[in-house]
């Protein structure tokens, strides 16, 4: 599940920063990262702009707690941590200036306000320099609607898991087939040549260095491209089949009461079909709204809607290894909703180093004892305390123990319902 949802992200990426022409050695990059993920890696990450107003802006001003949080993001964040591979993460973030936090009651200590986060495959476990345990969130723990209506909730969970892989691996092979293909040409995208970058261990590092600079017509342009490129291409088309195949097959496997058993010919030939109507009516819907919408034109919509202006500047660090050893990110969006008073500039700066590639820092997943699961808080409340209601870990705690409850209760109530709406 988390290679998939990092996929998918890198792939984002890859569209929304275009891949030809100068910044063809972005794209070779992001390839090369998804070949060797492992790296240690330090960054940070601020909101810009007018954050104060945007509350006001909607008409509702934000109370003490909710500046506070704002002028935190304001401040900014910073991200450091390492991953040992794409199943495999631990990073911490901490605010830069918590001081109204804690003269808001938001946070206390003696460390600064921060959260660490660790992924272990389908695992991910969280925790705050408040709390005595990690908060555990396992997506093959029990869930109450699968054993409702699967079965056995052990066996669908490990078959959950192995279509998980598999889609995991057909997800990750096309991304490097199409991102290592993909052609759009920026019309705003400088290689400056070479340039010594110092990593935060201390290292230097010769770099290739690449701007590129995005707007709002610049982003419709390249929707156009990707969309046309997709309907045309026969690596999407082979993805698209193989992905419905692969849903298909673990509909039916998880669920044999809907009585529906196809076979591997026809599962396939119905994909196709479903694929090739699919992209013919994308096709059509493209050529027809190409004709009557240029970008221009479309950029003018916007405005009228209230999208006033978009600028994303980004900065590509790559050294000769074709690593992504620094990037930078800086995005600046006006807007101006039909409840606000006053047109708003928002915006979001990041920063971002990569080093130590095939030497990450190792750690481990915390011990059994060192964390707690959502289902062990539902049986133990006091549990619950592990968690500081000072820190940003117990809302998630709580919120996550009140939809297990309720998901409990749904499934016993089904339960009990069910003899009498059977007939015979």
């Amino acid at each position: 599940m988390w290679k998939k949802g990092s996929a998918l992200l890198v792939a984002g990426t890859v569209l929304l920063t275009g891949c030809a022409g100068e910044a063809s050695l972005v794209r070779d990059s992001i390839v090369a990262t998804i070949d060797k993920p492992n790296y240690d890696f330090e960054g940070s990450l601020k909101l810009t702009g007018d954050v104060e107003k945007l509350p006001e802006a909607f008409g509702e001003p934000a109370d003490k707690e909710g500046k506070a949080l704002l002028s935190a993001l304001k401040a900014g964040v910073t991200v450091k941590g390492s991953q040992l591979d794409m199943d495999t993460v631990k990073f911490e973030v901490e605010v830069k200036d918590d001081k109204l936090l804690r003269d808001n009651k938001l946070w206390t200590g003696d460390k600064k306000a921060s959260v660490e986060t660790i992924v272990d495959e389908d695992k991910v476990y969280v925790k705050s320099p408040l709390d005595s345990k990690y908060l555990v969130l396992d997506s093959n723990v029990s869930n109450p609607f699968m054993a409702e209506f699967g079965g056995s909730d052990a066996a669908n969970a490990a078959k959950l898991k192995e279509y998980q892989d598999k889609m995991n691996d057909l997800t990750f092979n096309f991304v490097k087939k199409y991102v290592s293909k993909y052609g759009y040409t920026l019309a705003d995208a400088k290689n400056h040549g070479k340039q010594s970058v110092t990593l935060p261990n201390g290292d230097k590092v010769e770099a290739t260095h690449v701007t590129v600079k995005i707007d709002a017509k610049e982003l419709v342009k390249m929707f156009f491209f990707t969309a046309n490129d997709a309907v045309a291409s026969k690596e999407v088309k082979d993805f698209a089949i193989d992905m419905m195949v692969l849903t298909t097959s673990m509909t039916e496997d998880l669920y044999p009461e809907m009585g529906k058993k196809t076979t591997e010919a026809e599962k396939r030939a119905n994909a196709e079909a479903m694929v090739n109507e699919g992209m013919a009516e994308a096709k059509k819907w493209l050529d027809e709204t190409g004709k009557a919408y240029t970008p221009e034109k479309i950029v003018e919509e916007m405005k009228k809607e209230g999208f006033h202006k978009l600028a994303w500047n980004l900065d590509f660090y790559i050294d000769s290894n074709k690593m992504p050893v620094k990037q930078t990110s800086d995005l600046s969006v006006t807007f101006q909703a039909p409840e606000m008073k006053q047109p708003v500039t928002i915006g979001l700066s990041a920063d971002q180093y990569a080093y130590n590639f095939g030497k990450a820092t190792k750690f481990s997943a915390p011990a059994k004892d060192a964390s707690l699961t959502v289902e062990q808080l539902v049986k133990d409340e006091k549990a619950i305390n592990s968690f500081s209601d000072k820190g940003f870990v117990r809302p998630i705690a709580e919120n996550m123990v009140d939809q297990q409850k309720w998901m409990e209760e749904w499934a016993e109530d089904l339960e009990a319902e069910e003899p009498a709406t059977t007939t015979k």
